[in-house]
This record gives structure tokens, C-alpha cells and sequence, in this order.
């Protein structure tokens, strides 16, 4: 879903199917990503070791359970600021990979969110929330869902019943005197 554009459903129904789709598409590109990611880890091999030792550590987390983990300053980064771009100082896998690592984090971020939108909505609708109530749905930049309802333009259906009547032939009987 895009932020900062308002979105109308018509049902409830409409809305989940929506997150369901998103979620779906999050998750395929998220393994997509992650595929990438080991297919560049396995087939080039860095000849400067400590490369490999700061990507496998990205991977798996520090090797020593004792040192914490200390994010590092922008000062050792290779990513320079040119106006409103950033571009990697070098070429080669390390660039690349952090790209992936970004992007990868950046979805898993927005799966989360949207999975605890799709609960609550869930939620909402075990508590008694009706299916066919419409709705308009503004999402922020932190997904943060705001949601109010309006009513649908879609006429209620009318009740209606058909069947067959049948009566059985009265049958006079002549009494005579």
C-alpha cells in the first residue's frame, strides 16, 4: 500500500483482500531479495577476508556473544551525500550487498507493520464489526493505518421468496334425502 494516498473500500471483505495481496507481494520480493543475497554470497569469493567477516556478521551477528554489537559512525561509512542522493564510494559486492541488506530490512520492517494492521483489522471484525461496512484508509509514512467508515452506495438486497403453493381439490360429497 502507498503512503499518503487515501484508499476507498466498498466491505471490510475488499480491505483484507487487499492486505492479504500486499503481504503476499512483500514476502515473495522479501525471499526474492534474500535469494540474491546468498546466490552473490556464494558464487564470488572476496579475496580481502575482512570483507567476508564484516558480511557474514551482518548475517549471523557478532561471532563473540560477549562484545555487543556497536554501530559505527558515519565517518567509516563509503556512502558520500550528493544533494539528495546517496552513492557508494567503490564498486564491487560490499556496495551491492548493503543495497540488498537495506532493502531487505526496509520490507521486513513493512511486513510487520502491515501484518499487525491486517490483525487488528481481524480483530475488529471478530468483535462484531460488519463485513459490508465501507471504509476510506489514509496510510502515513510510518504505516500507521487511519480508517474512518462511510457508507456504501450499494443497495441493501431485498427479501424475496418463491414457491409453489399447492392446494388439494376439495371434494364435495352430495348427501341426499
Amino acid at each position: 500500500m502507498q503512503e499518503g494516498i487515501i484508499i476507498d473500500f466498498r466491505t471490510m471483505d475488499e480491505l483484507q483482500l487487499s492486505l492479504g495481496k500486499e503481504l503476499d507481494s512483500l514476502k515473495k520480493r522479501s525471499d526474492e531479495y534474500s535469494g540474491i543475497i546468498g546466490e552473490k554470497l556464494r558464487e564470488v569469493e572476496t579475496s580481502n577476508p575482512t570483507d567476508m567477516a564484516e558480511l557474514k556478521e551482518k548475517l549471523e551477528g557478532p561471532s563473540d556473544p560477549k562484545k555487543k554489537q556497536v554501530k559505527k559512525k558515519d565517518k567509516n561509512t563509503n556512502w558520500h551525500n550528493f544533494g539528495d542522493i546517496l552513492v557508494y564510494d567503490g564498486m564491487g559486492l560490499k556496495g551491492e550487498l548493503d543495497l540488498y541488506f537495506k532493502a531487505l530490512d526496509a520490507m521486513k520492517s513493512k511486513l510487520e507493520k502491515l501484518q499487525k494492521a491486517k490483525n487488528s483489522i481481524d480483530e475488529l471484525i471478530s468483535k462484531g464489526l460488519k463485513k459490508d461496512l465501507g471504509c476510506a484508509i489514509l496510510v502515513s509514512n510510518d504505516l500507521i493505518f487511519e480508517m474512518v467508515f462511510i457508507k456504501t452506495n450499494q443497495p441493501k438486497a431485498k427479501f424475496s421468496y418463491k414457491s409453489i403453493f399447492d392446494v388439494g381439490v376439495e371434494q364435495i360429497h352430495e348427501i341426499k334425502i
